[in-house]
């Protein structure tokens, strides 16, 4: 499975246009509002937003799959997971042993998968339509220090390499017999470790390259001004959107100190 080398897509669609404060203001406020309810409609109700948002943008459809596909292994996991581990408050439907399963354990892992890729869609409206300029100087707009914004987008760039580089050493090790493909999860784990030996050497190496060329370009220096060629300017269709934003962030707090989700 290819990872993207980087998350950003780009394109000239209204949510590319958007100021990246306002985009950030949508992740964080979406963030708390599905942490602080424990209805799976309000969950799904978010994910089909965040995926109408992204197919609004003409973010390609394999892209919002592969998304999806990386979300794929701790989805299970939850699902599979989370029924076991949620008392049984009523009489359990199923029993294996000391495990005890009901309706009501089930519905619960479901609505925690549902929450978990709603979070993970909310920062992906942020970050597959923002590039990695606008997100710094959205950073450092927001008074935040300049160093932040530079070390997210750094760390959001060598993701995928660094997955990259997994990739071809496990082709390359494939291709002299390892063998990874185990139905036991415990030895398939264990077969990935040689591949993570030279991963981790190239990370290292990696960051010390990383800091020497910023060493070099004096980044961080004391009484050292930041000057960018591009600037934010909030317009009336980005107030707007975060009134938006706002209103239902504000519904749904209201709606959760009100007992209805």
């Amino acid at each position: 499975m290819k990872m993207p080398d980087a998350l950003f897509v780009p394109g000239n669609s209204w949510l590319h246009r958007l100021d990246p404060r306002v985009k950030l203001a949508f992740a964080v406020m979406a963030t708390v509002a599905l942490l602080s309810v424990e209805n799976g409609w309000v969950f799904l109700s978010c994910l089909a937003l965040c995926h109408a948002m992204l197919l609004a943008a003409r973010v390609p459809l394999a892209r919002l799959l592969g998304a999806w596909r990386m979300m794929l292994p701790i989805t299970l996991m939850i699902l599979l997971l989370w029924p076991f581990f949620t008392p049984v408050e009523r009489a359990a439907a199923w029993r294996f042993g000391p495990l005890a399963l009901s309706w009501e354990s089930v519905q619960g892992g479901v609505a925690a998968a549902l929450r978990v890729n709603a979070l993970a869609f909310a920062f992906l409206v942020w970050l597959f339509s923002t590039d990695q300029p606008a997100l710094v100087l959205g950073f450092r707009q927001l008074g935040l220090p300049y160093t932040w914004g530079v070390t997210l987008a750094i760390t959001l760039r060598y993701i995928p390499t660094l997955y990259s580089t997994l990739e071809r050493v496990l082709d390359a090790q494939r291709a002299r017999g390892l063998v990874t493909a185990h139905t036991n999860p415990l030895r398939a784990a264990r077969a990935y470790l040689p591949a993570l030996v030279p991963v981790l050497i190239q990370a290292l190496r990696t960051a010390d390259t990383l800091s020497r060329a910023l060493e070099a370009r004096a980044f961080n220096a004391p009484n050292r001004q930041h000057t960018n060629r591009r600037q934010l300017h909030f317009r009336a269709t980005d107030a707007l959107a975060l009134a938006l934003i706002a209103l239902a962030f504000g519904g749904v707090v209201g709606a959760r100190v009100a007992g209805w989700v």
